[in-house]
């Protein structure tokens, strides 16, 4: 993915963050004060209609107080002129004069007295007589009044047709005489009521029947993307809320707002995609090629690997910067590639030529026809234990001194080298075989003489001459070889020399452990021909007994010196002088046979012992052996942290730690071999 994809993927990015951003906001901001003012809308709608709903109440109501406050009407409702009453009121178009479809005159126990309909089918009439005043619960309901003042008006839904009516107590004109009947006014909602209302408030007003709209509260609103409509409930004259009105609006603000917001939306595309295509030339001009020319600088280097020379890039911003700090650090490199092509040829730890040095004469020499040369090849033997017993330090120490003493032996014209971790080489060119050979006879003598160790210095060292039939890897094949047959010669006394100076540390470490190490060796020897050991395992168990504490060498004077019991923590620092000397004997040559030997002399028969807790047949024979004689000569002999015991004390302690620590069996023969 190059710079410019993704700048353009960043610019891409933040302009479609932007227009979420914004889409979010105008959503927010716009439609929702829209949504407030549509909603306001069809609140106001609902408040219009019921505005012109009660006027249409209020009218009837004067019509109703007009007939029912009335003697002729009081006295219609007593039986009297009633024929003159009819004639002389209906006899015209009273009700459409009225704009009313239907008139009752009830007595008080909901009796038809008289009534009269304008444009109203049968059923519906009798099914509007039926619900106001032929049901008797719901007829005493309506008309039951406090005064005569009082009026009762409203709406009631008939076959899905609504009416307004009014019901009114019929008094006489002065109101004083008790009501003797009621008088029922209706008038039908019909379309030309319901397009006066959509006019006057600019919508569609409608009664619904959508039995799932009844009995909800307030104003429930839906929407979709023309409309707007509202339902709300409303009293019918019972008081009940069974009328429901739909009040359905043109969503002019929103289509409006929609039109304005698609119109910002593709204005703000249309510059982002502007000022996007501005930014890209603008980043391409004064970033991306001024990027690409030190790109192409920084590849060119890396090619031809000339650090001479310099990137030339003008202004004074980062990128500038930039060129100028890889300027510097070209000058900075060019300077250190020469120092490390000087370093490069030699071993930091010994000053001495190295592998690569040597590597490349031998390459020069291999493309010489004619040449003579002579190598020296050495090894320090045991390396590996003297870095195990005495550190890496020291091993360093011991190659730096050889490394002097090639220093010091060598002439200048010579090639000393160090090959390996502890392989050096010695490359003579254009010299006699003589010369050569006195050369290492020089250097193994000037070696013999390196005494600041607490060791024997032990080197193999092999020379070979080039000749005619001879290529240089068989030349250096043949010193090889030559040094490892002087290895092998030394193997043996080195072995000794390595189990000496073993002893000698360990035995100056501690004053007592030579004592202890030779009384131990004897009992041990004893019992192992008591329990009829081969010669093999009687040798092993004599070496054994000798170094089986040398892992001591590795515990601090302040613990192995200790006068006084140990704390815990020093106990377990002590307890370590097993798996130190496992180790040591490990890496040892002539020593490795009796290491697990060494790591187990602690170990107890029922498994309590340490570090692995092996108990019974698991524990290695000797390591048995080692145990109840080392226990022995403890208590038997005096320690800077004891007295010696006698004797008896320790029989009877061997005895009693039979099973638990030391082998029974190994324990009765030991003790019989005591008492002799």
């Amino acid at each position: 993915m190059n710079v410019r994809f993704k700048t353009t993927l960043m610019i891409f990015t933040s302009f479609l963050l932007l227009m979420i951003l914004a889409f979010i906001i105008f959503n927010f901001a716009i439609f929702k004060y829209i949504d407030r003012i549509e909603t306001k809308g069809v609140d106001d709608s609902f408040q219009i209609v019921n505005s012109l709903i009660s006027r249409e109440k209020k009218n009837m109501e004067a019509t109703s107080i007009d007939w029912s406050h009335w003697d002729e009407t009081y006295n219609f409702m007593l039986g009297e002129n009633t024929s003159y009453y009819i004639k002389n009121n209906f006899g015209g178009n009273t009700l459409k004069e009225l704009n009313l479809n239907f008139m009752a005159f009830v007595d008080t126990k909901g009796g038809m007295v008289y009534s009269i309909s304008n444009g109203l089918k049968n059923s519906i009439k009798s099914e509007l007589e039926d619900r106001l005043f032929k049901r008797p619960d719901n007829f005493k309901k309506i008309t039951t009044f406090k005064n005569n003042d009082e009026i009762r008006s409203g709406i009631i839904d008939i076959s899905g047709k609504e009416f307004i009516v009014t019901i009114s107590p019929i008094t006489t004109t002065n109101k004083n005489m008790k009501s003797n009947g009621n008088l029922i006014l209706g008038k039908f909602i019909n379309d030309s009521f319901l397009s006066y209302m959509s006019s006057v408030t600019k919508s569609k007003a409608k009664f619904v029947r959508d039995i799932s709209s009844r009995n909800m509260e307030g104003t429930v609103v839906k929407k979709d993307n023309d409309y707007i409509t509202g339902y709300r409930t409303i009293r019918d004259i019972n008081g009940n809320m069974s009328i429901t009105m739909s009040i359905t609006i043109m969503r002019y603000e929103y289509k409006l707002g929609k039109f304005y917001f698609i119109i910002l939306i593709l204005i703000f595309l249309l510059l982002a995609f502007i000022v996007s295509c501005i930014l890209l030339v603008i980043f391409n001009k004064c970033i991306l090629n001024r990027f690409k020319s030190i790109n192409e600088f920084i590849n060119k280097v890396s090619q031809n690997k000339d650090m001479s020379v310099r990137l030339n890039i003008s202004g004074n911003d980062e990128i500038a910067n930039v060129a100028n700090s890889t300027n510097g650090m070209l000058s900075q490199l060019e300077s250190a590639y020469k120092d490390i092509l000087i370093l490069s040829y030699f071993d930091k730890l010994t000053g001495l030529r190295n592998r690569t040095y040597v590597e490349q004469k031998f390459d020069e020499l291999n493309l010489k026809s004619v040449a003579n040369y002579c190598m020296i090849i050495g090894d320090i033997n045991g390396m590996k234990l003297i870095n195990d017993k005495f550190g890496h330090r020291e091993g360093d120490r011991l190659i730096c001194t050889i490394a002097n003493v090639l220093k010091k032996v060598c002439s200048k014209d010579d090639i000393a080298a160090r090959w390996s971790g502890d392989e050096f080489i010695v490359l003579i060119i254009d010299k006699e075989y003589s010369y050569s050979s006195s050369l290492m006879q020089n250097i193994k003598g000037e070696c013999e003489k390196v005494m600041n160790f607490n060791f024997e210095i032990s080197i193999a060292w092999g020379i070979a001459e080039k000749s005619h039939h001879l290529k240089l890897e068989e030349v250096m094949n043949l010193a090889e070889e030559r040094m490892y047959r002087s290895k092998l010669v030394k193997i043996k006394s080195s072995r000794n020399a390595i189990i000496a100076s073993l002893e000698k540390i360990l035995y100056e470490k501690h004053s007592e452990t030579e004592e202890h190490t030779q009384r131990v060796k004897e009992l041990s020897v004893k019992l192992g021909r008591k329990l009829n050991l081969s010669q093999e395992q009687l040798e092993e168990l004599e070496l054994l007994s000798l170094l089986h504490d040398i892992g001591k060498i590795g515990i601090p004077d302040n613990v192995l010196m200790k006068p006084g019991k140990l704390t815990d923590e020093e106990w377990d620092i002590m307890k370590k002088h097993t798996e130190i000397g496992y180790r040591i004997a490990k890496a040892t040559p002539g020593l490795s046979h009796v290491a697990n030997e060494i790591l187990c002399h602690h170990e107890k028969f029922d498994g309590t012992g340490y570090p692995q807790g092996l108990k019974e047949g698991e524990i290695p024979i000797l390591s048995r052996i080692i145990n109840i004689i080392d226990s022995f000569d403890v208590m038997t002999h005096k320690r800077i942290y004891k007295n010696a015991n006698d004797m008896n004390y320790a029989i009877k302690e061997l005895e009693r730690c039979s099973e638990t620590q030391f082998d029974p069996h190994m324990v009765r023969e030991f003790i019989k071999l005591l008492k002799k």
